[in-house]
């Protein structure tokens, strides 16, 4: 059984690493840790796709991951025939003098954080190896209702369990269920194997994607703080759907930024930025709120920067890579979903009343203070602190400030925010009692992208020590410093 949930992690990141070669410029440099992260998380999510049109067509049936490494055989083959095709962009490697001490420090430091944080995972999964109660009684239980329903496994959206959701995406249900046909029967070694899955792999996009385009040390700083975040680590056990979220929250990202270093002779990476926003909207309904809060940010910075037509080939990419997951995601809410239990019970004049109550704004806005100053408190300091002072000690890099992706981002953080805001003052029933049990989780989604913002707009000691504000990687498929 060990070995089968081997093959079918193999199986998904290879699948999603070759995938990401195929659709990898030509003229942009390629590294292997950068797109091995990103192929762990965006296999697995497209993996979880085929599965779920598979079970459209043939229900859960075991032949599924025969058919499943099928299809790898033809992408390799596909990729074996462009094997002569190289990456011409400039290697993604230090632009600068080989590595100092402060950087053996923040190397060692990392894997020391690496080995604690991977310790304790195991540790906490081992004490609750079921997760915690939304798993049980939303993701892992729709998952159980695939694998044991058999032809009649669209039971599981029925409207009777309205306590369970439902109508939430089916992106991490459709992964246990396909650990599960690998092995040949239920194990719990297959959602924790899911939840590691992104868990770790979203700490090594972190890292591989900053030190792609910034430098190392910037990468694994963003990583460690990451790593040090309990409420990361722990939550990663619960076996919920948030950090799967925030990784596809991150890929997205990530592709943006190397989109635009790329420059506007190809437009593949906003293509695959497209397909993890639309992984996003698969993954939870927040996935919607997300996507539509990134639109309006590139609309944004598009109109008010000085290349609307390149920004306008980029969002028509962006959309080529969107729109097949957004038509899964519509069909799927219009064919077999039930009503949102929220969006169920609203009317008018209930809507009305909560929008005209100062006492719910006070109460959200306090909360979101409460919890933004407080988040990734580890027992020494919170994250928002440390972070503050060290943005203060060495300041901004300008010129990557400037930069139109990290406007359109920067928008569509406080816009994914400002949207959280209005649910629960508009929404929620009992407010105070849902701001305790999801405000952490909702900024848990975006802590992630936050840091990987954060440490590409903040200066590298590097910069410092050389009294160069503006220096960095070499540019992605065009070999020109930043």
């Amino acid at each position: 059984m060990t070995i089968a949930l081997a093959v079918s992690f193999a199986v998904s990141t290879c699948t999603g690493l070759l995938l990401l070669w195929l659709a990898w410029p030509r003229t942009a440099a390629w590294s292997w840790p950068l797109a091995t992260s990103l192929g762990a998380g965006l296999g697995s999510g497209l993996s979880a796709v085929l599965l779920f049109l598979w079970m459209l067509a043939f229900g859960p049936t075991r032949g599924f991951p025969l058919a499943e490494g099928g299809l790898l055989v033809l992408v390799a083959l596909a990729a074996a025939r462009r094997r002569g095709a190289r990456h011409t962009g400039a290697p993604v490697t230090p632009s600068h003098a080989p590595a100092s001490r402060r950087l053996v420090v923040v190397v060692i430091a990392f894997l020391v954080t690496l080995g604690a944080a991977g310790a304790a995972f195991v540790s906490y999964l081992r004490r609750y190896p079921h997760g915690e109660w939304d798993a049980w009684m939303n993701w892992d239980l729709r998952a159980r209702m695939f694998f044991r329903g058999g032809e009649a496994w669209q039971t599981a959206f029925s409207p009777a369990l309205p306590w369970s959701h439902p109508d939430y995406p089916v992106l991490l249900p459709s992964l246990v269920t396909r650990t599960w046909l690998y092995a040949g029967g239920e194990t719990l070694v297959g959602p924790a194997l899911v939840a590691g899955t992104f868990t770790f792999a979203t700490v090594a996009l972190m890292a591989a994607g900053l030190s792609a385009l910034r430098f190392t040390s910037q990468g694994l700083l963003a990583a460690l703080v990451l790593l040090s975040t309990p409420f990361f680590i722990l939550h990663g056990t619960s076996l919920y759907a948030d950090v799967p979220l925030g990784f596809f929250f991150l890929a997205t990202i990530v592709c943006l930024a190397l989109q635009e270093r790329s420059g506007g002779a190809t437009y593949r990476f906003a293509v695959l930025a497209g397909i993890a926003a639309g992984l996003a909207m698969w993954t939870k309904n927040e996935g919607l709120l997300f996507t539509l809060a990134l639109v309006a940010g590139l609309l944004i910075a598009g109109l008010s920067g000085s290349g609307w037509a390149i920004s306008r080939r980029q969002l028509l990419a962006f959309a080529a890579g969107l729109v097949p997951m957004l038509v899964l995601a519509a069909g799927f809410k219009m064919a077999l979903a039930p009503p949102n239990d929220l969006l169920s019970t609203l009317n008018l004049e209930r809507t009305f009343t909560r929008l005209t109550d100062p006492h719910r704004y006070y109460l959200v806005l306090r909360a979101y203070g409460g919890h933004i100053a407080a988040f990734g408190s580890n027992g020494l300091g919170s994250a928002t602190a440390v972070l503050t002072a060290y943005l203060l000690g060495l300041g901004v890099n300008r010129s990557e400030l400037g930069r139109s992706w990290v406007r359109a981002v920067t928008i569509a953080l406080v816009l994914l925010l400002a949207g959280h805001f209005m649910v629960f003052v508009s929404m929620a029933d009992e407010l105070s009692r849902l701001l305790k049990s999801s405000l952490d989780r909702l900024l848990l989604q975006i802590w992630p992208s936050a840091l990987f913002l954060y440490f590409m707009v903040v200066r590298a000691h590097e910069e410092v020590r050389s009294g160069q504000p503006v220096t960095g990687r070499a540019e992605v498929g065009h070999g020109v410093r930043v």
